[in-house]
């Protein structure tokens, strides 16, 4: 059975995920990374951060299939490593569109049940993956999934 990950990233970042059909993630020792929690065959939604958005901050835009193991990349892909001249998210996995879109996170939030406390939802959108590095339940996932538009 896959898990259901929801991972937020920068507006500049979601461009390349989806030019690339791949994601990095930052070496992270001695925490439960993204690399010991995502695997082959799992479902990552990708929500982008409002901080530093032009048009997309608040929605979720696109569901992918991870269709790699993780591997390590030492050369610069992200915008953010491009301008540093450094690698910053070594470790990368491909992936396979499910579906891109558009969703407003915040029409969702009152039908999303990993969102407990609806009063706090960005709360549930903070590190990574999202959600305190726990997957979400599969009805949430199918849901944002639907109304990727």
């Amino acid at each position: 059975m896959p898990k259901y990950w929801i991972i937020a990233v920068s507006e500049d970042n979601w461009e390349v995920i989806r030019r690339e059909n791949v994601y990095g993630a930052p070496e992270t020792p001695g925490v439960r990374s993204p690399t010991q929690l995502i695997e082959p065959g799992d479902i990552v939604i990708f929500y982008v951060k409002m901080k530093g958005s032009k048009k997309l901050g608040g929605k979720f835009v696109g569901a992918y299939k991870v269709a790699s193991s993780w591997y390590r990349e030492d050369k610069p892909l992200w915008p953010d490593e491009i301008r540093e001249g450094k690698v910053k998210y070594p470790w990368r996995i491909k992936l396979k569109p499910i579906r891109i879109g558009i969703a407003d996170f915040k029409e969702l939030v009152p039908r999303l049940k990993f969102i407990e406390k609806k009063d706090r939802a960005q709360a549930y959108l903070v590190g990574t993956p999202a959600n305190l590095r726990r997957p979400i339940p599969e009805d949430d996932a199918k849901l944002i999934i639907e109304n990727l538009k």
